[in-house]
């Protein structure tokens, strides 16, 4: 028996209604996609409330951003004035440490001696043949060096300067500093002074021809406060000081002293001592010879035997004269009449 059209056509059509696919929920729309990677979890909000969650995320993320920049720039606008006054601080406080300068001292390599004083006297054969020498070509001053090298012999300098009070021993002293700051030097003292007697048996006065001053800064060690100048212009014999001052630091090129010492008819050893000014004041700083101290000889006030070498032969200026020539300088030797000596 035939089945009627119309449960065909009924069947037919449930067949084609089970097999049509679910489209499930609409896909998100772009700016949705946007706003879940930017805040999780919008897309499960409502429309009205995932708008209010994007906007309230972004403006705190721009005000943390903000700040995260600000605060950094703010502390450090406020921070570099301090800094930078700290690490200058620091840099002079680095700059300060240690000496101020150093001193370098030296003898002059080829000095010019007027004066010896020698620690053993010479024999009675040694006076007559140094006395004799020279008597038909003239006196030979090597002799006079060479017994100042076998009689424990001191060479010491013309002052070049008719107020020293002695014969001199001089150093050059050359001056170096490598602060970055300026400083000067602006005083000079002979320091912890030891002095006594002068102990030379004998002294040798040189008169040759010529002579002269040099430039150079001078101590009367019986005045070792106030050292005086030797420039040959109108400031010979005033205190250096009081004209002169020697810069070093900043890159200033080293100074340098030519420093001569008397000390009259005593031997002394002492230290000098610089005054130096810097930004905060005034200080003070040794100044040491290399061997620590510095040493001068002085004449014996009354030697045990005295020779004036000349060019016109040498003569004897010992006290034992009954009759001493009349170029012979005055005894005893004393800081009051050292003109007449030299």
């Amino acid at each position: 028996m035939a089945t009627p059209p119309t449960s065909a056509r009924g069947a037919t059509t449930s067949v084609s209604a089970a097999a049509a696919p679910d489209p499930g929920p609409p896909r998100p729309r772009r700016r949705e996609l946007i706003a879940e990677a930017l805040v999780p979890g919008t897309l499960e909000s409502p429309p009205g409330q995932r708008r209010r969650r994007v906007l309230w995320t972004l403006a705190s993320g721009a005000v943390i951003g903000l700040l995260a920049w600000l605060v950094p720039a703010v502390l450090d606008y406020f921070a570099t004035e301090p800094t930078t006054r700290h690490s200058k601080q620091v840099e002079e406080n680095l700059d300060r440490e240690g000496p101020a300068f150093t001193a370098s001292t030296r003898v002059d390599a080829d000095p010019l001696y007027m004066a010896y004083v020698l620690d053993r006297p010479l024999t009675r054969t040694e006076a007559a043949t140094f006395l004799e020498s020279g008597a038909d070509d003239g006196p030979n001053f090597e002799e006079v060096e060479e017994l100042a090298a076998t009689h424990g012999g001191h060479g010491l300098e013309d002052p070049g300067w008719d107020k020293s009070d002695g014969y001199v021993s001089s150093w050059l002293i050359d001056l170096f500093s490598d602060r970055s700051a300026s400083l000067a030097i602006t005083g000079m003292r002979a320091k912890d002074l030891r002095c006594g007697p002068a102990a030379a048996k004998t002294v040798i006065l040189v008169r040759p021809e010529g002579g002269g001053a040099y430039d150079g800064i001078h101590f009367n060690l019986s005045e070792p406060k106030t050292p005086y100048s030797l420039s040959p212009d109108d400031n010979l014999g005033k205190p250096y000081f009081s004209h002169k001052k020697i810069d070093l630091g900043n890159g200033t090129e080293p100074g340098g002293l030519r420093a001569s010492f008397s000390s009259g008819v005593q031997d002394c050893d002492f230290l000098l001592e610089a005054d130096y000014r810097d930004s905060l004041g005034v200080h003070q700083q040794e100044i040491k010879n290399a061997s620590g101290r510095f040493a001068v000889r002085g004449l014996p006030a009354n030697p045990y035997q005295f020779f004036l070498w000349t060019d016109g032969g040498v003569f004897d200026c010992g006290p034992h004269q009954l009759q001493r020539p009349r170029m012979c300088p005055v005894l005893p030797f004393s800081v009051t009449n050292w003109s007449s000596v030299h």
